[in-house]
Order: structure tokens, then C-alpha cells, then sequence
């Protein structure tokens, strides 16, 4: 019995020991599984572009709205029908169009008739303008001949009058101071009477007056009358003067009011009739026809195709805008794949570039092709939906051999910038950067510790490792993070080398990875 308690008790022993030695190993064991790892890999590397993309007609026939605001359909031609030239294919409600047209056909009358109205008072205002300015041209002349006929007729003929009278005057007063003469001799020797002595001298001095009458009479006409005469009449010479310049003005001015009266007529009457003719080419326009035979595709089914999801599908009742695309006809002039390629893979691309289609609905096949156009600006409507994501638009010439393609089929492209054939490649995953210089992190004497690399180009799941490492050798996938933390903040401007834009080859710090070192 001793003896049995002895083994079980060094069996249980044994036991203890044996699992504890397991727990220790197996922890380890689990460590070392937990660290997830990549071997490094020699064979072919494809560096390329994939992105998904749209099959659409290399030329075709955009027809849009052209009516202004918002219209809403109510016919379309069915999707997919073939057409010829001149059919129906679309037709807006035009009733509001029709009416405002009535509208406006008034509007064109009203004008038409206020511009004839202004052209008549143009005429009359004419006709008042002559007869006023040919009055105070007569009021001119007539005062310039009564300024030379008073200073031709009316004052010599005066002059003289009084000359004559002061020349009788004075003949008379001669005579008759010798008749007083004779008469003082006379009546000295007493043939005449006082009285009648009285009496002749009495008539000299009647003679006397009339003499110095005459001569005042002359003196106020050279000195006040003619001076008084002649400045009325060249005050009324220039009155007459100064209307007829101011008839001439005032009749410049009432024929401009006029004239600019017509000219806000005419506008008026050209805005209406031009607006008029809009009117009528927005009727027109409001049914689309076809300019081409073709097929018929419905510009939104396109574009819902190109992963645009917020387009409303064409149909009776929706309402389209003006410059809108509405219909597309395929011309035949082959097909191209149009995809969209992010900022950070640009510096991938270049034209002529080989590519592989393959296209959804066949699936077995692949079609080959190159890309022919690089976008120049980024996408609108990607970067109105999202401003942080910048899509540039590029398009394929693909030779679809045998099979019937249509527009709008969805496709997967492959663009090719090289295809090695035997190089060595790992994850992008698991190149870090350490101290700015790439590096992996390969176990030596059961440590892990970074190496440098030196890298070439990725297609987002592999890289190109030039040198640095060789062919079997075991790399960490997930580098330690205290070391990724340091160089993502130092290096979080430095420029990538070797095509790695964005950080690609480095995989972001997980908070709660341990670091490796430290465990150890």
C-alpha cells in the first residue's frame, strides 16, 4: 500500500510538472500565434488600378431641356425603342406657356399701338415746331424793318420837317423885324398909330417864338427822340432775335422728348416681340424630336448606372429643369468604359496604358483595352456629395469583339503600370516607417526588429520590396505601435516615396495591439 501511494503521488508530481511546463509553452505558443505574420513571396506582381465602371457610346446624341423652370412630363417614348428622325420622343406640359403667349400677344398690340401714337405726335410736334419758328422769324425781319425805316424814312423825313419850319420860322421873323422897322420909322413921323405899332411888334415876337420853337423841336428830335427811337427798335430787333433762337431750342427739345419717346416705344415693342418669339420657341421646344434614328436611352437610367443614385428615373409626371439631359440616342461609333479613378492613385496613371475589362453581364470574358483621356478637373457631383473625395474622370478605348455590348452596362477595370514576373512582394501592410526610412519588422533571436527596405509601387494590397529582405523570410503584418505612433507624427507631412501616396505601406496603430517588444 505504501508502495501504490508512492507511485501515485510521483505520478501526480509528474502531472503537476508536466502541466505547468504545458501552460508555460502554451502561452507562449498562443503569443506566437497571436502576432499575425507574412512570408516573404517571390513570383509575378501585377501594379495597377482596379475600380469598377460603365460601358457608354463613344459619340451620341444628348438632347435636354430647353424650356425655362421647372416642366413636367406628360408623354416619353418608350426606353429601348429604335427611332427614326422626327419622331415624337418627348412632351412637356405647355398650358401655363400657351396662356402666358396669349398674354403676351396683347402686350403686343398694346405696344404696337403706343409706338404709332408717338410716331404721329412726332409729326405734329414737327408742324408746331415750323409754324413757331417761321412766326418768330417774321417777328425778326418785321422788327429789323421798322429799325431802318425809322432810321431811313421816319427820322430824316422829320428832320427835314423841322429844318423847314425853323427856315420859315426864321423868314418870317426877318420880315417881320423890317415891318417893325418901318413901323417905329412911321409912326416917328406920325403916320402910324401906337396901336398898330403894338401891333407889329407884337407879331415879331409871335414870329420869335415860333422860331425857337422850331429849333427845340429839332434839338429834342437829334438829341432824345432819334437816340429813344432807335434803342426801341433794336431792343425789339433783339427780342425778336433771341425767341427765334429760343423757338429754335425749345423745338430741338420737344422733337428729342418725342423721338426718346419713340425710342422707349420701339424697346418696348422689340421687348414684347422678342418675348413673344421666346414664348413661341419654348412651345416649340416643349415636345423633343428625334434628330437621328437610333435607340433610345433614358439619360437617368445612365446615370443611375454610374452609381448616381440620388437621379430621379425619366418618367410621365417627374418634372426636368432646364438644360437637363433627358435622352441619349447611341450613334454607331463604338463604345468606351468610363470609371473614376481617386486623387491618390493618379500619379499611376498615363495614357495608352494597358487595361482589362470585364464586363457583368459576361462574365467569362475578358476584353482588353487602353486608357485614351485622363480627367483634368476632379468630378463635380463626386465632390459636391462628399468635397473630401476627389474622382477624375477617365475613359477606355475597348475593343468589344463578338458579343452584342449595350450603353450603360456595368464593368470591372484593370489598369496595368507593371506587370513583373518574378520579384518580391508582401502586404503593404507590413511595411512601417521607421525614423522616415520604410522598414519591416522580421524576428531575430526571437525579437522582433526592424529592417530597412527599400519599396516600389503597390496596387493596394501588395508592394514591391526592391531589397532589404530575401525570399522565405517572416515579416510582422501588424508593426508595434509605439513605433508607428512616433513616425505618424513626424512624418505626417513628409512626402511618400516610391508611388506610396497617403501612407499606404503604413498600417494605422491599433490602441489596443500591444507593442511586441514589450511584451517580450
Amino acid at each position: 500500500m505504501k508502495k501504490k501511494t508512492k507511485i501515485i503521488v510521483g505520478v501526480g508530481l509528474l502531472a503537476a510538472v508536466a502541466a505547468t511546463l504545458a501552460l508555460t509553452l502554451g502561452g507562449d505558443s498562443t503569443e506566437e500565434a497571436a502576432t499575425p505574420t507574412f512570408t516573404i513571396a517571390e513570383g509575378p506582381l501585377t501594379i495597377g488600378i482596379t475600380s469598377s465602371g460603365s460601358i457608354q457610346s463613344k459619340d451620341k446624341v444628348t438632347l435636354k431641356s430647353e424650356l425655362e423652370g421647372n416642366n413636367t412630363v406628360i408623354w416619353v417614348v418608350e426606353e429601348g425603342v429604335n427611332v427614326k428622325a422626327g419622331d415624337l420622343l418627348l412632351e412637356f406640359d405647355s398650358a401655363a406657356l400657351v396662356n402666358k403667349r396669349n398674354e403676351q400677344e396683347i402686350t403686343v398690340a398694346t405696344t404696337e399701338g403706343n409706338l404709332i401714337i408717338s410716331k404721329e405726335k412726332l409729326e405734329v410736334t414737327k408742324g408746331d415746331c415750323d409754324a413757331l419758328q417761321l412766326e418768330r422769324e417774321v417777328d425778326l425781319t418785321l422788327a429789323k424793318m421798322a429799325l431802318e425805316k425809322y432810321e431811313k424814312g421816319d427820322y430824316p423825313q422829320t428832320a427835314r420837317e423841322y429844318d423847314s419850319d425853323i427856315a420859315i420860322a426864321d423868314e418870317e421873323m426877318k420880315r417881320a423885324a423890317e415891318k417893325v422897322e418901318w413901323s417905329e420909322r412911321l409912326a416917328k413921323e406920325g403916320f402910324l398909330t401906337r396901336t398898330e405899332l403894338q401891333a407889329d411888334q407884337l407879331a415879331l415876337r409871335q414870329k420869335e417864338i415860333k422860331l425857337e420853337m422850331a429849333k427845340t423841336k429839332m434839338s429834342v428830335l437829334t438829341n432824345y427822340t432819334v437816340l429813344q427811337q432807335r434803342a426801341t427798335h433794336e431792343s425789339r430787333v433783339r427780342k425778336a432775335t433771341r425767341a427765334l433762337a429760343r423757338a429754335a431750342w425749345q423745338n430741338k427739345s420737344l422733337i428729342r422728348q418725342v423721338e426718346t419717346e419713340i425710342m422707349q416705344r420701339t424697346r418696348e415693342r422689340d421687348r414684347a416681340t422678342n418675348r413673344l418669339a421666346e414664348l413661341n420657341f419654348q412651345i416649340s421646344k416643349s415636345k423633343i424630336y428625334a434628330p437621328t434614328n437610333g435607340v433610345i436611352l433614358y439619360a437617368s437610367t445612365v446615370q443611375i448606372a454610374r452609381r448616381r443614385y440620388w437621379i430621379r428615373p425619366l418618367a410621365v409626371g417627374e418634372t426636368a429643369v432646364q438644360r437637363q439631359e433627358l435622352i441619349y440616342i447611341p450613334l454607331d461609333a463604338g463604345m468606351i468604359v468610363e470609371l473614376m479613378v481617386p486623387e491618390a492613385s493618379l500619379n499611376k496613371l498615363e495614357n495608352g496604358m494597358p487595361a482589362t475589362v470585364k464586363v457583368d453581364a459576361f462574365p467569362d470574358r475578358v476584353f482588353h483595352g487602353r486608357l485614351a483621356k485622363i480627367g483634368i478637373l476632379p468630378d463635380g457631383q463626386s465632390a459636391s456629395l462628399n468635397p473630401d473625395l476627389k474622382l477624375y474622370k477617365c475613359e477606355l478605348e475597348c475593343d468589344f469583339k463578338d458579343v452584342v455590348i449595350r450603353p450603360g452596362m456595368s464593368c470591372d477595370v484593370e489598369l496595368i503600370k507593371h506587370a513583373y514576373d518574378n520579384v518580391l512582394y508582401c502586404p503593404i501592410q507590413c511595411v512601417t516607417r521607421v525614423d522616415g526610412i520604410p522598414s519591416v519588422y522580421v524576428q531575430e533571436n526571437g525579437k522582433w526588429v526592424p529592417r530597412k527596405v527599400e519599396t516600389g509601387l503597390d496596387n493596394n494590397r501588395m508592394i514591391h520590396i526592391v531589397k532589404g529582405v530575401r525570399k522565405g523570410e517572416v515579416v510582422m503584418m501588424a508593426p508595434p505601435v509605439k513605433e508607428s505612433k512616433e513616425t505618424d507624427t513626424r512624418d505626417a507631412s513628409r512626402p511618400q516615396p516610391n508611388g506610396a501616396k497617403g501612407g499606404k505601406g503604413t498600417r494605422p496603430p491599433r490602441q489596443d495591439r500591444p507593442a511586441r517588444k514589450e511584451q517580450s
